[in-house]
């Protein structure tokens, strides 16, 4: 065993730290998902106290900024670390170029697109390591990153994904340990499985949530702490963490949730772990503490349409039996049916098919049976309403052409359809594109579309949302721009031909998934994420109103 680890460590020390130990490095610490409200709330429950020692002590400052929409890790990671996070819509769409879903749940997804950020872009990380992330930036370590698990880039990328799990394998105590950590997580969410069900909370179905919660929660937080900690003594010079746990049990139980706000105790460890070992290092790093978005609590759609999806409602609207109306499941049910998809697709390729063919000689793996997923839409020949939806904002895709169809061509195939929607429970207010490609507001009360800016020169209309929405900034400034962030994000390719807002009330927001946190429109927290980072640099988060701008400072002051 000494042996084969002493191999390994020799592996992990192939990976060249090209610039020279004297140039600073810089080492980003993210928590998904927690917002500013939510980490001061932490904060002043003494549930981070390193963290607040850092603040308080070391010269830090802690702030909030701004993360428009949509307001996902997608968006937020796409500008952080390539610089453009143009024409994406959110945390799953519809390609109508190419006819493909593209879902930030699968490798695939998540490889195309870095494929082509990293073709008009340089990556932030060149050189570096990202753990937990959803791209990889150019790193040359990346472990657990979505975009490098795509069976068409697997093993096409010269990037290392597996030797620092190797090595934490063969860790025999930090093993054991993570090992007792995954038992008092199981434990632990047994425990709060038992009290809601006695305080009869409304919380969605368990499917999976127990393994999800401990690989996020211990086995994925153990093994890039880990990692970090090597590359930080190594020299690497920049280096990416995203700790996912808290965003997923704020998903299930709430952003302000005893559950969600206790899973910080052990991030704010991790956080005191790699600081300490940030200063004794050889190579001088900046660290920064920050998060890619926040949550709003939320009410599920369907509660208050006696337990109809959009799709539902859209079905029985229109009556017509010659369409499809498919609305993503984002349900374990569909995780399941889909790695039986991404299994097949992997056993199509090449020499494998040709394998099972000889022995089988009658599998049929081209014939995709369950409800026909993974299969690309003719957008022109296919007749189907496809929905796709983002916590509280929701992208819907109506086909008749091969091109984003403006709101009046969709007025004239689908006759008050809006209107219907409009009159829905739960939905806030309805955007699109006109003809003049601008982005445009429907007012219910004249039941017709208004340019954007024209809207709020008429008083925002009669919607509670929006006016909900404009009472959470403070200055004229930030909510004109918070407002061209909704109207920039409409104009986007990719974009649905409609997109719904959920409606909001001031502190929860209506999600067309089956969630108690939300994010991915705007409204309340989701949309104010923070930062920590030391005073001495000539950089201000606050003034942040997207990525893009920290990949700049960073890329200018690190990489060039």
């Amino acid at each position: 065993m000494k042996i084969n680890l002493k191999i390994f460590k020799k592996s992990i020390r192939k990976i060249k730290v090209r610039k020279p130990l004297e140039k600073k490095g810089f080492v980003i610490f993210q928590i998904d998902g927690l917002s500013h409200e939510a980490i001061k709330k932490a904060l002043s429950l003494n549930l981070m106290p390193h963290l607040k020692k850092i603040i308080m002590r070391d010269g830090y400052s802690f702030d909030k900024y701004f993360i428009g929409v949509p307001s996902d890790t997608p968006f937020f990671q796409a500008g952080l670390l390539y610089g453009d996070n143009d024409n994406i819509p959110g945390f799953r769409w519809v390609e109508r170029k190419t006819g493909d879903e593209i879902i930030f749940k699968k490798p695939e997804s998540a490889g195309y697109i870095e494929e082509i950020l990293a073709k008009k872009h340089r990556g932030l990380l060149k050189g570096g390591s990202s753990y937990v992330n959803l791209f990889t930036g150019g790193a040359s370590r990346s472990t657990f990153t979505l975009s490098t698990f795509s069976i068409r880039y697997l093993f096409k990328r010269k990037v290392r994904n597996f030797d620092i799990f190797i090595v934490f394998m063969f860790h025999i105590f930090t093993f054991l340990k993570t090992f007792v950590y995954v038992f008092f997580e199981f434990l632990i969410e047994i425990w709060e499985r038992i009290v809601d069900v006695v305080k009869r909370r409304d919380i969605s179905p368990e499917g999976f949530f127990p393994f999800a919660r401990v690989m996020s929660n211990i086995i994925f937080k153990e093994i890039e702490t880990f990692g970090a900690i090597m590359d930080i003594s190594r020299g690497v010079p920049s280096i990416y963490l995203d700790y996912i746990g808290y965003d997923e049990i704020s998903h299930r139980r709430g952003p302000y949730s005893i559950s969600a706000l206790s899973t910080l105790k052990a991030i704010d460890r991790k956080i005191y772990h790699i600081y300490k070992e940030i200063k004794k290092a050889k190579r001088k790093y900046d660290f920064f503490i920050i998060s890619d978005h926040g949550h709003t609590p939320s009410v599920p759609f369907f509660h208050l349409n006696n337990k109809k999806k959009l799709e539902n409602i859209i079905a029985d609207y229109i009556k017509n039996d010659n369409f499809t109306i498919y609305e993503f499941d984002t349900g374990y049910n569909a995780a399941i049916k889909r790695l039986i998809i991404y299994i097949n697709d992997f056993f199509k390729r090449g020499s494998w098919n040709k394998i099972l063919n000889k022995f089988s000689g009658k599998i049929d793996l081209n014939n995709k049976t369950i409800d026909n997923l993974g299969e690309k839409i003719n957008w022109e020949k296919d007749k189907i309403i496809y929905i796709m939806n983002s916590g509280p904002m929701s992208n819907i895709y109506f086909s008749g052409k091969s091109s984003k169809m403006s709101v009046e061509e969709v007025e004239k195939s689908f006759p008050y359809l809006i209107d219907m929607l409009s009159e829905t429970k739960g939905i806030g207010f309805i955007m699109g594109q006109n003809d003049n490609n601008e982005a445009v507001i429907f007012d219910k009360n004249y039941h017709k579309f208004y340019r954007f800016s024209d809207f709020f020169e008429k008083g925002a209309g009669d919607c509670s949302s929006l006016k909900y929405i404009i009472d959470d900034y403070n200055s004229k400034e930030e909510k004109d721009i918070a407002f061209l962030s909704i109207e920039k994000f409409c104009k986007f390719n990719n974009a649905g031909d409609l997109v719904l807002f959920g409606e909001y009330n001031g502190s929860n927001i209506i999600n067309f998934e089956n969630q108690l946190g939300a994010h991915g429109g705007i409204g309340g927290k989701q949309n104010m994420p923070f930062a920590v980072w030391h005073s001495s640099m000539p950089f201000a988060f606050e003034s942040v109103n997207n990525s893009c701008k920290i990949y700049e400072f960073l890329y200018n002051n690190y990489v060039v």
